[in-house]
């Protein structure tokens, strides 16, 4: 085994041993491809509100911008998903699947990405490296889905043959040479599920969103009124119906991680229940959580507009 491919196996043991379920390593070069998919995206005006999606757009497309003499992205995922499910009653109150724990995915992955590097840089002399956690200028489905992690489905998700799409995406950027992954073969064919659940219209074409039609974005990012027209279908943070109804999500793969199990005072709760908290009951319930993300008057104004729906 020459001193590439040992380096490579190394890494992919302790990204396992970190307990991420994929590993993917691509070579950094320019994404130019993606680069104009983006440029199109922006230019439509389909990132709603989210503007500061406009900002770095060198940054997000060229690796050598992130760290000097790059030339490998490992692309890591972790499993989120737990064998818990939103209640069918009408009035259950529904949050993402990703938010149901005790912890934001940040800081959970951040720690395991800050302990790898250092092993990583201990591997070999020299080697250097930086991580990301989809909170920085990196196109993190890119690189997935050049790393042989998943394909970019029609619901534009990452998704895997195996564990289906409720995994986090993050990455490490290093100046070492790896032996490089293929990219995932992509397996949705003639499917169309997601785009004919999305209730809102949001996919409104094969693989691409309108993040202005999107229940993900007006529970969580919209800081202004819901437009009437979007109508909520119970959720209040977030959405999974695009991944709900993917059919590999149905092989039901599940993490051993309690800390993204859901938690009883907040999991399947009318709106009514969850009204009654008071600013700082919310605050105090949903520290360090990605639910304090849409911040108490995007909480009731979500839950009131839910309720108004039923």
């Amino acid at each position: 085994m020459n001193q590439k491919s040992l380096l490579s196996s190394q890494i992919r043991k302790a990204c396992t041993d970190a307990g991420f379920i994929k590993c993917g390593f691509s070579k950094a070069e320019n994404l130019i491809r993606e680069s104009a998919y983006l440029k199109e995206w922006l230019d439509e005006n389909r990132n709603a509100g989210m503007k500061w999606m406009n900002n770095n757009f060198e940054k997000r497309t060229c690796p050598e911008l992130i760290l000097e003499n790059v030339k490998s992205v490992i692309s890591l995922a972790l499993l989120y998903d737990t064998p818990f499910s939103h209640s069918d009653d009408p009035g259950t109150a529904k949050i993402s699947r990703y938010a149901w724990g005790k912890k934001d995915y940040h800081k959970i992955i951040k720690n395991k990405l800050k302990q790898l590097c250092k092993e990583i840089e201990s591997l070999s002399p020299g080697i250097k490296t930086r991580f990301y956690v989809d909170d920085g200028p990196v196109m993190e489905k890119a690189w997935a889905a050049r790393s042989g992690i998943g394909w970019h489905g029609k619901n534009t998700n990452v998704i895997n043959k195996d564990y289906g799409s409720f995994f986090f995406l993050s990455e490490i950027f290093t100046d070492a040479e790896l032996d490089y992954d293929k990219p995932a073969e992509d397996l949705c064919g003639s499917c169309r599920l997601c785009i004919d659940t999305c209730p809102t219209g949001a996919l409104f074409e094969e693989y691409r969103l309108d993040a202005g039609l999107c229940i993900s974005y007006h529970t969580i990012e919209n800081r202004d009124e819901i437009p009437e027209n979007i109508r909520l279908n119970g959720w209040i943070f977030g959405c999974d119906i695009c991944q709900d109804v993917c059919p590999f999500n149905g092989k039901k793969v599940f993490t051993e991680d309690s800390i993204f199990s859901p938690r009883e005072n907040i999991f399947n709760r009318t709106f009514d229940e969850l009204l009654v908290l008071s600013e700082d009951e919310f605050n105090n319930t949903f520290e360090g959580t990605p639910v304090r993300r849409t911040k108490y008057s995007g909480w009731t104004r979500n839950l009131k507009k839910a309720r108004e729906e039923q």
